[in-house]
C-alpha cells in the first residue's frame, strides 16, 4: 500500500477482520511496485544474532510502564536526543474506540505512547512513507514492530540508511484489531462502562500476564480493573495461539536468524536459566527483565551507547530460545482457530466468551488459583517440580 505510486491499494477487512490488500483495478497502472515490495516474495537479509543479554533499564519510572524490561524507551531516548524520530504502535483512542496503530514521535514525553505490549494486528498506515522521508532529511530513525513490518519496511525502502535503527519484538502472532474492539465493547459493558485505556501487561504484580483498563462508568466517573490475563477469553486464546492471522502459523521471520538491529521482548523462565541470581543483583522478576539480541553493528553501536543506562546480564541465544519458541519456530497451529472464528463471525465476541466459559472451566480454575498465589510460591513450586523431573536439574 505504501509502495504504491498510484494510491490504487488500501487495506480490506475480511469476514474475521484480518486486513489484506485490495487493489482498484480502475487506478492501479501494472507497474509492479507493490510485487517488489511484497516481502513474502522478496525476503530482505537476515541477520545472525551477534550477542544474548538480559537487561532492565536503571530508570524505575520507565520500568513500571514497560511490559518487560524497559529496553525500548532507553533506546528511543537516545535516538531522539540526536533530534531523530520514533515510529511505533500505540494505542490511539478515535471516536471513543481504541485503534491499534503505528505512529511517529520527536519529544521524549511521547515515549511512553510506545510502550507496553499490544496483542493485537497494528495499523501501519502511511508511516513507512513518514519513516522514508525521515530518513531522506538525513534524520536519525527507530522504527520497531513486528518482524514482518520491519521486513516490509526494509522492502519498502529498498536500501539500507545509515540513519535507521530497526527494533523487531519477539511476536507469537496477531489477532485482528475487529476482535479486539468487540472484546473492549464487551468487556467494558460487563464492567458497566466504556473502556478508554487497555494494557495488555500490567506490573502492578510484577512482569506476568495480568492485564488492566481504565474505563468510565455510566456516571462518567473514570475507574480501573486489573485482572489476570487468563481469564478474559480474547487474552486467553491469544497466548493459546488460536486467534492469530493465517500466515502467523508460517512466519518465516520466527527463526534463529533474525530481520532487524536489535529484537526485543521478555525474558521469560530467566530464573530457571540463572537459579543462582539473586534479585538484590539487580536483575527482578517483580520489574520485568527483557532479552535483548543484537543482530548487527549498527544494533551494537547503539547498545553500547546506553549500556550504562542497564543492569545487564550477558547470556546465550539457546537459554533465551528455551522460554520463547518464536526464536526457533512460528507459533503452532491448532484447529481450535477455525471454531473460534467462525463463532465471531457469527455471534461476535459475546461467542467467544461463552464458548470460553463452557468448554475451559479446568482452565479457569486453575489460572484463577495460581493469580492468587503469591509469586514466591508458584517460583518455589516450579523449582521443586524442576528438581523432580530428569534431566531438568543438572
Amino acid at each position: 500500500m505504501n509502495a504504491c505510486p498510484k494510491s490504487a491499494i488500501r487495506m480490506a477487512e475480511d469476514e474475521y477482520g484480518f486486513v489484506y490488500p485490495q487493489i482498484n483495478e480502475e487506478l492501479c497502472i501494472g507497474c509492479g511496485a507493490c510485487t517488489k515490495a511484497c516481502l513474502y516474495q522478496n525476503h530482505p537479509d537476515f541477520h545472525p544474532v551477534q550477542y544474548v543479554y538480559a537487561a532492565a533499564s536503571r530508570n524505575d519510572a520507565a520500568l513500571r510502564k514497560s511490559a518487560s524490561g524497559g529496553a525500548f524507551p532507553v533506546l528511543a531516548e537516545e535516538v531522539l536526543s540526536r533530534s531523530g524520530a520514533v515510529y511505533g504502535c500505540a494505542s490511539v483512542l478515535e471516536n471513543g474506540r481504541l485503534e491499534s496503530r503505528h505512529i511517529r514521535i520527536d519529544k521524549a514525553e511521547d515515549i511512553p505512547l510506545l510502550q507496553g505490549s499490544k496483542y493485537v494486528q497494528s495499523e501501519i498506515g502511511d508511516a513507512y512513507k513518514k519513516a522514508k522521508e525521515d530518513l531522506l532529511l538525513e534524520k536519525d530513525v527507530l522504527f520497531t514492530g513486528t518482524p514482518c513490518q520491519i521486513a516490509g519496511l526494509k522492502q519498502y525502502l529498498k536500501k539500507d540508511y545509515d540513519h535507521l535503527l530497526t527494533v523487531e519484538i519477539i511476536c507469537h502472532g496477531v489477532p485482528s484489531q475487529r476482535l479486539f474492539h468487540d472484546f473492549l465493547d464487551f468487556y467494558g459493558k460487563k464492567l458497566g462502562g466504556k473502556i478508554t485505556e487497555f494494557y495488555f501487561r500490567d506490573k502492578a504484580k510484577g512482569q506476568g500476564m495480568f492485564s488492566r483498563c481504565v474505563y468510565e462508568d455510566s456516571s462518567g466517573n473514570k475507574k480501573e480493573k486489573t485482572i489476570n490475563g487468563y481469564l478474559l477469553a480474547y487474552m486467553f486464546f491469544f497466548l493459546k495461539s488460536y486467534t492469530y492471522r493465517i500466515n502467523c502459523y508460517s512466519c518465516p521471520f520466527a527463526q534463529v536468524e533474525r530481520t532487524a538491529d536489535i529484537t526485543l521482548g521478555d525474558y521469560w523462565g530467566f530464573h530457571e536459566e540463572y537459579p543462582q541470581y539473586r534479585e538484590s543483583q539487580g536483575l527482578s522478576n517483580s520489574k520485568g527483565i527483557s532479552c535483548v539480541l543484537i543482530n548487527s553493528e549498527k544494533g551494537k553501536k547503539i547498545w553500547d551507547a546506553c549500556q550504562d543506562q542497564f543492569i545487564v546480564l550477558p547470556s546465550t541465544f539457546d537459554k533465551a530460545a528455551r522460554h520463547n519458541d518464536q526464536l526457533k519456530k512460528p507459533s503452532v497451529y491448532n484447529p481450535q482457530r477455525e471454531i473460534l472464528l467462525r463463532i465471531f463471525e457469527k455471534e461476535g465476541y459475546a461467542g467467544i466468551e461463552r464458548y470460553f466459559r463452557a468448554h475451559f472451566k479446568k482452565d479457569i480454575v486453575k489460572h484463577a488459583i495460581s493469580g492468587a498465589a503469591p509469586k514466591d510460591l508458584k517460583r518455589l513450586v516450579k523449582k521443586v517440580i524442576g528438581r523432580i523431573r530428569p534431566g531438568i536439574i543438572d
